[in-house]
């Protein structure tokens, strides 16, 4: 599922919310390339965190098979902080 970033502008800094006609709506400055390039880069990391997200569901499930439920759920957790971990520059406000 993407999630919708509205990065800086590059000229002025505004969050790029709308961009008509490819141009910062505060300050005028071309931005249909940088936009492009962002969701590029979004889109690589979500591919990335979707593969390792399936590798870590399959690997829980084959090697916690015999475990019992707090296990499991302990291997889930760690799972998941680990994508949490890998992707939280695409979830979150990148500082």
């Amino acid at each position: 599922m993407p999630v919708h970033n509205h990065p800086p502008c590059p000229g002025c800094g505004e969050k790029l919310v709308r961009k008509p006609g490819g141009r910062c709506p505060s300050c005028g400055a071309d931005v249909a390339a940088f936009v492009a390039h962002e969701r590029e880069r979004e889109t690589r990391i979500e591919k990335v965190v979707a593969v390792v997200s399936t590798v870590l569901v399959i690997t829980v499930l084959v090697v916690g098979g015999g475990l019992g439920v707090i296990e499991g759920i302990l291997m889930y957790a760690a799972g998941g902080a680990f994508v949490w971990y890998l992707a939280k520059g695409t979830f979150g406000e990148e500082s």
